[in-house]
């Protein structure tokens, strides 16, 4: 409602071609404000780092446009939608443990085993989305984590229980026979989920239990059978030092037998050339004795001869004498025995004569005058 007042006069405006610009000026501010705003609702910047491939979704046509690339995005968020998807090794825990996993309660897995027992085992599940295939993993599980609970939790439990239930209670204890029926389900378990663009790296079986009145009855069992397992272990060790202590005697004795058989040998070295020596020495001593007794018969030889020779020769002179005293041996005889007796006399006296000349006195043996007389023939 207008008011007018008597005494003031309408005044009219001094530039109407301004008035007009200001209205223009005014709906263009107000249109860039709204297309700011605009762009601020609608327009949106998503990073991608490089552990993470992010998944655009144009929510008109439902097209999916996966980016591999790390590095800033921006897109329309009216027409399309940004998902992240982790590529990073992930990990399911499937534990006793409430403090562990994603649940809050027990979740470790229950197993009948072939003989009937029940055990509870933990188990830990590592795998990771394939890059190659994350389109197929939308495609089937939707964005988001649905993957992890649809396939990757759902599998494992069922292909883990089938796999280690064909295990006995005994097995269980048994660490190669574990980690053996491991390697087993993580196979089986990649061959169900890769067309789901998942792919398990290691299926780790950690820590088992049975209910307890059971678990004290196979405590009690594998101690009876440690005790075993100790006695046999122990003959063992004592066949393997009966054993050892067999090849050791029969080293020294073959050390000893190869000692005494040098020995022996040096000793028959030593007697064989003992003999030969031996030999060598009869040898010479028989050499030097057969000269010897040469030696010795030649110089008796020469001796008897010697003697024959003499013997002969006192024969002739005895002959000759015999001959001499043939005849008038008799008195020759006498003579000799006189002359013998005469020979061993002594005569003393003093000489003297009548006569005024002096005379010699002298005496000859006859028998020396008739050895040296020539016979006459």
């Amino acid at each position: 409602m207008s008011v007018n007042f008597p005494n003031q006069r309408s005044q009219a405006p001094i530039f109407p071609g301004l008035q007009g610009f200001k209205g223009s000026l005014a709906l263009l501010l107000i249109a860039i404000a709204v297309l700011t705003i605009f762009l601020m609702v609608n327009f949106r910047v998503q990073r991608v780092s490089g552990t993470e491939v992010g998944i655009k979704v144009n929510n008109v046509t439902g097209d999916i446009t996966v980016i591999e690339k790390s590095g800033t995005n921006i897109y329309n968020g009216l027409l399309n939608s940004f998902h992240l998807l982790d590529m990073t090794v992930q990990r399911l825990e499937m534990v006793a443990d409430p403090n562990r996993g994603e649940r809050s309660n027990r979740d470790d897995l229950r197993i009948k085993t072939v003989d009937g027992s029940d055990v509870f085992l933990d188990l830990t599940i590592n795998y990771q989305l394939r890059r190659d295939m994350v389109e197929e993993t939308v495609t089937t599980s939707g964005l988001g984590d649905a993957y992890k609970y649809k396939w990757v939790r759902d599998y494992s439990r069922s292909v883990c229980r089938a796999v280690f239930g064909e295990m006995t209670t005994e097995e269980f204890y048994d660490a190669s026979v574990r980690n053996q029926k491991a390697q087993t389900a993580m196979e089986e378990l990649n061959k169900l989920l890769k067309s789901y663009g998942i792919e398990v790296s290691s299926v780790i079986a950690e820590k088992f239990s049975f209910h307890p009145e059971y678990e004290e009855r196979i405590r009690a069992k594998k101690l009876a059978d440690q005790e075993v397992e100790e006695q046999i272990s122990k003959a063992n060790a004592a066949r393997q030092n009966q054993i050892f202590r067999v090849v050791e005697a029969t080293k020294k004795k073959e050390v000893f037998l190869a000692t005494y058989s040098g020995e022996m040998q040096k000793l028959i070295v030593e007697a064989t050339a003992n003999a030969e020596r031996d030999v060598l020495d009869a040898e010479a001593y028989v050499i030097d004795t057969q000269l010897g007794a040469d030696a010795k018969f030649y110089q008796r030889d020469k001796n008897s001869q010697g003697i024959l020779v003499k013997a002969k020769a006192e024969g002739e002179a005895l002959t000759a004498l015999a001959n001499a005293y043939q005849g008038i041996g008799g008195m020759n005889l006498v003579r000799r025995a006189y002359a013998s007796k005469v020979g061993n006399m002594k005569i003393t006296g003093q000489p003297f004569t009548i006569e005024s000349k002096t005379e010699r006195l002298s005496y000859k043996d006859e028998a020396a005058v008739t050895k040296r007389k020539p016979a006459t023939k």
